[in-house]
C-alpha cells in the first residue's frame, strides 16, 4: 500500500481489507491536502536550508512561525541581495543583463549619502484650494475622486478642476473644456503606445500613469525588464490645447497603486525580483538616464517567502520636478493590500502556516540519524546547489526522496511507529499556534517625499481590501476574517471543522497590538467595513446581513455597541453624516440567495439598535454595479441630495439570433439598461430618479458589459463617463445638455441622441 508520504510500504499478511481501504483513503486525502496547501501558498515550498550556499544568512528561510517576532533588515551589498533573489526565485532564477553604456543612453547609479539613500532637494509645496476653479479662481462647486482618506488623493481615470475634465479612454488622454456644459468640447487629445490607467491633477501639472512595455524602446535602451515598467508622464497644462511633456519617468515593475498628498505623488510598483548582474536592483528611467535603486534602500523580513514580490515606493514632487525622486522597496508576498494616511503607507499581505511542510521537516529530522554519512553529504550538496540548477521546491523534493527511500526499507511496525511519533510531534507543534493565517502589516512613513520603513507586525486572519484598515492619530485599526479550518487531530467529526470568525485589532506606532474584539459573527465573513472617527461599521454575511457598530474610542478596549440583522449584505459603506451610513450591495432571501442590487440607509443614532431606515432594491435579479467593488465609481453629495452609481442589467430576452450570431436586440426592444442610476437621497429616503443611458456607447459588440465607468458633477451639471462618451445632463431634471464623444483608438465613434 501507499503511505502518506507517497512511498510504498509493505503490508503484513492478515491485514483486514477494511483497514487497508480506510488507510488508503486517509493517506490519499493527506497527500491531496498537502498539495492543496502548497498550491494555496504559491506552489513554492521554502527550502529547508537557510542560504543557497548552506551557510547561515541574515534572512530566514524557515517555515513561517507566528511565534517569532518579525524583524526588518536592509541589504548591505549586491551579493547579499542577489543571494536573497536566488533563494526566493519562483522559477529558479536566470541570468539577465545589459550593457553599462548603450546607444547614447546615460547609465547612472543613484549617488548615496552617508545613510545610503539618494539625496533629496529641499521640497517646495504648492497648495490649491479644493473647489476653486483652476481657470479664474472663482468658487465652483465640483466633485473630487471618492477617496478613502480626505487628505489623500487616489489616482483615477477621470479628474476635474471645475473648468476642465481630464480623462482616459482606450490609449488616449482627453482634456475637455467641460463648463459651461453647452460649450463642452475636447480641447486636446494625447495618444499613448501603452494604455494609461491613472491620473493626478495638481494646478497646471497633470501626471499620467500606466503600464509600459515596448520592445523597440527596450532594444534602443539595451535593457529589457522582463516584467515591464510603469510610466509616469507629467505635463504642463498651462495651455490646455497643447499640453507640454515636462517629465517622462519609467519605473521597473507593474503599476499597483498611486496616492498624492502635500503635492507629492507616491507611486507603488510591484515586481518579482530577477537575478541579474547588470542592474541587480530595480531601475528607474528619467528620460534617457537609467538609475538603479541603492541596495540599502531595499528591505526584507525574517519570515519565509513563498512568492516574493518587491513593493517599490517612489515619491515624485509635482511642485518641483527638478527635485530627486526618492524611492524605497520592501520584499513582501504576492496579493498585497495598501492603505495610506497623510503620514503613513501600510502594506499588508497574508502568511499561512504550512502544516504539510512542518510534517515533512519532522520526518526528515527523525530519519536523519538512520542515514549513511554519504547520504548526509548528498543532502548537504543538494541544499548548497545553485538556485539556477535546482529551485527551492526541487531541493525539498530531492531531500525528502532520500528520507522516503530509507522508509521503504523499514518494517510495517517501524513505519507505523514513525508515523505515530511524527503525528504526535506535529500535533504538539501545531498546538503552539492559536491561528493558522496571519496578516503581516508593514508601516512606511512618508513626509514631504521622505520614505522610511519604520515598523511591522501581524494579526490573525486575512483582510478584504483597503477599507479593512484605518489610522486615527497614532493608532492603526484593522478588521480581519479568520478562515474556516479543518483539523485531522480533533476528537470528533463535529470538532474537525472550525468556523470562520471576524476580529478587530488596534495597534500602536510600532504595530504592537493594543486591543482586540474577537469572535464576531461565527461562520460568516466580512463583506465591508468603514472606519469613521471612533467607530467602525462592519458588515458580515452568510445568510443575513449583520450590520455591526463597534466603538474604538478606547483603543485598548474595542467593544461592540450594537448590530442589526437584515437579508442581504453591503459590499461598500459610505458616510451620509455622523449618524447615517449608506450601504451598497446585494439583496438576498432569508436563506441567503442573492436577488438584485440593493442600497440601504442605516441610522446609527441609537448605537445599540441600528436601523435600516430606507432601502432601494432592483426588480432585476441580476442587476449589478461596479460601485460595489470600485469605490471611485460611487458619487455622492449630501448638499445636492445626489447619489450616482454605474448600473447594468441585461437578460436573456434582450438577445436574439441574427444569422449565425446571437446579438443584442435593437434598443427599442431591449428590456434591460446600461448606464448610470441617479438617485435623490436624503437622511431617510432613497428614490431612483432615472438612468443616464450609455447603452450604445460601446457598440453592439460590447453591449453585454457595464458601460459607465465614473461620474462627477460641476455646479448643476452631472457628467457620466463611459469608454467612448462623456454625457452631460442637468442634475435638476436629468435633461440632456450635451454629448462629448471620446474618439480614439479602441473607443469607437458612435453618434448618440
Amino acid at each position: 500500500m501507499i503511505n502518506k508520504t507517497g512511498k510504498v510500504i509493505h503490508m503484513k499478511k492478515g491485514m483486514k481489507k477494511e483497514g487497508i481501504i480506510t488507510t488508503i483513503i486517509l493517506l490519499m486525502f493527506l497527500v491531496a491536502a498537502g498539495m492543496l496547501l502548497s498550491a494555496c501558498e504559491g506552489g513554492v515550498i521554502p527550502p529547508i536550508i537557510e542560504h543557497v550556499d548552506g551557510s547561515a544568512a541574515t534572512h530566514s528561510q524557515a517555515s513561517f512561525d507566528p511565534v517569532e517576532k518579525i524583524e526588518t533588515s536592509n541589504f548591505e551589498s549586491d551579493s547579499e541581495y542577489l543571494a536573497f533573489v536566488k533563494s526566493n526565485s519562483v522559477s529558479g532564477g536566470g541570468y539577465f543583463g545589459g550593457a553599462d553604456m548603450a546607444r547614447g543612453v546615460m547609465v547612472e547609479s543613484l549617488a548615496l549619502d552617508s545613510a545610503g539613500s539618494a539625496p533629496m532637494a529641499a521640497p517646495t509645496a504648492v497648495k490649491v484650494t479644493a473647489g476653486e476653479s483652476a481657470q479664474n479662481g472663482a468658487d465652483i462647486d465640483y466633485s473630487e475622486t471618492n477617496n478613502q482618506v480626505s487628505t489623500v488623493d487616489e489616482a483615477d481615470i477621470i479628474k476635474t478642476d471645475g473648468d476642465y475634465v481630464y480623462t482616459i479612454s482606450g490609449n488616449s488622454l482627453f482634456i475637455i473644456k467641460a463648463y459651461p456644459g453647452e460649450d463642452a468640447e475636447v480641447i486636446s487629445q494625447v495618444k499613448f503606445k501603452s494604455r494609461p490607467t491613472g491620473l493626478f491633477v495638481k494646478g497646471d501639472k497633470l501626471a499620467v500613469i500606466g503600464n509600459f512595455y515596448d520592445n523597440d524602446f527596450f532594444k534602443e535602451m539595451d535593457f529589457r525588464p522582463r516584467q515591464g515598467m510603469t510610466f509616469v508622464r507629467i505635463y504642463d497644462t498651462s495651455d490646455k490645447a497643447e499640453p507640454k511633456l515636462v517629465k517622462d519617468y519609467k519605473f521597473e515593475g507593474y503599476y499597483s497603486e498611486a496616492r498624492m498628498t502635500e503635492g507629492y505623488a507616491y507611486l507603488i510598483t510591484n515586481l518579482n525580483p530577477e537575478y541579474r548582474r547588470i542592474y541587480p536592483t530595480p531601475v528607474m528611467m528619467d528620460g534617457a538616464t537609467i538609475k538603479a535603486m541603492p541596495v540599502r534602500d531595499i528591505h526584507y523580513f525574517n519570515i519565509p517567502y513563498n512568492g516574493v514580490t518587491l513593493a517599490n515606493i517612489h515619491a515624485i514632487n509635482l511642485a518641483d520636478l527638478e527635485a530627486s525622486v526618492n524611492s524605497k522597496s520592501i520584499a513582501v508576498e504576492n496579493g498585497q493590500n495598501l492603505y495610506m494616511s497623510d503620514k503613513n503607507i501600510y502594506i499588508t499581505y497574508t502568511e499561512y502556516i504550512n502544516e504539510w511542510e512542518i510534517e515533512q521537516d519532522i520526518i526528515l529530522e527523525m530519519m536523519t540519524p538512520r542515514l549513511t554519512d554519504s547520504d548526509k553529504d548528498l543532502i548537504k550538496k543538494i541544499k548548497a546547489a545553485d538556485e539556477d540548477l535546482l529551485s527551492k521546491a526541487e531541493k525539498r523534493s530531492k531531500v525528502m526522496q532520500i528520507a522516503y527511500d530509507y522508509m521503504n526499507f523499514m518494517t510495517q511496525e517501524e513505519q507505523e511507529d514513525l508515523r505515530d511519533e511524527a503525528e504526535a510531534l506535529l500535533k504538539k507543534k501545531l498546538d503552539e499556534y492559536e491561528h493558522f493565517e496571519y496578516t503581516i502589516v508593514n508601516r512606511i512613513s512618508v513626509n514631504n517625499g521622505d520614505i522610511e520603513v519604520e515598523a511591522n507586525g501581524k494579526v490573525p486572519g486575512h483582510i478584504m481590501n483597503q477599507f479593512s484598515m484605518d489610522e486615527e492619530g497614532d493608532v492603526f485599526r484593522i478588521a480581519t476574517t479568520i478562515s474556516q479550518r479543518w483539523s485531522r487531530f480533533a476528537a470528533t467529526s463535529d470538532e474537525k471543522m472550525t468556523e470562520s470568525t471576524n476580529n478587530v485589532f488596534t495597534m500602536d506606532k510600532s504595530l504592537k497590538v493594543l486591543g482586540s474584539l474577537k469572535g464576531l459573527a461565527e461562520g460568516e465573513q466580512i463583506y465591508s467595513t468603514r472606519f469613521i472617527g471612533e467607530r467602525l461599521y462592519m458588515v458580515t454575511f452568510r445568510q443575513v446581513d449583520p450590520f455591526f457598530v463597534i466603538d474604538l474610542s478606547d483603543a485598548k478596549n474595542p467593544r461592540m455597541l450594537g448590530k442589526l440583522k437584515i437579508p442581504g449584505f453591503s459590499r461598500y459603506l459610505h458616510p451620509y453624516d455622523a449618524n447615517t451610513i449608506i450601504g451598497i450591495g446585494r439583496d438576498a432571501s432569508e436563506t441567503g440567495r442573492t436577488r438584485g442590487l440593493k442600497i440601504s440607509l442605516f441610522d446609527v443614532t441609537d448605537v445599540e439598535k441600528p436601523k435600516e431606515i430606507a432601502k432601494f432594491t432592483t426588480d432585476e435579479r441580476y442587476a449589478q454595479s461596479t460601485a460595489e467593488y470600485e469605490h471611485k465609481a460611487f458619487l455622492f453629495s449630501k448638499e445636492k441630495e445626489l447619489l450616482v452609481i454605474p448600473a447594468y442589467s441585461q437578460t436573456y430576452d434582450d438577445w436574439g439570433w441574427e444569422g449565425d450570431e446571437i446579438m443584442p436586440r435593437k434598443p427599442e426592444a431591449v428590456q434591460g439598461y446600461n448606464g448610470a442610476m441617479v438617485f435623490k437621497i436624503t437622511k431617510d429616503d432613497i428614490e431612483l430618479r432615472g438612468i443616464v443611458d450609455h447603452s450604445a456607447s460601446l457598440g453592439g459588440k460590447y453591449y453585454y458589459r457595464p458601460a459607465v465607468e465614473r461620474s462627477l458633477y460641476i455646479e448643476d451639471l452631472l457628467y457620466t463617463k463611459s469608454q467612448g462618451l462623456l454625457r452631460i445632463n442637468k442634475i435638476g431634471d436629468l435633461s440632456k445638455v450635451k454629448n462629448v464623444e471620446l474618439v480614439g483608438e479602441g473607443t469607437g465613434n458612435i453618434p448618440l441622441y
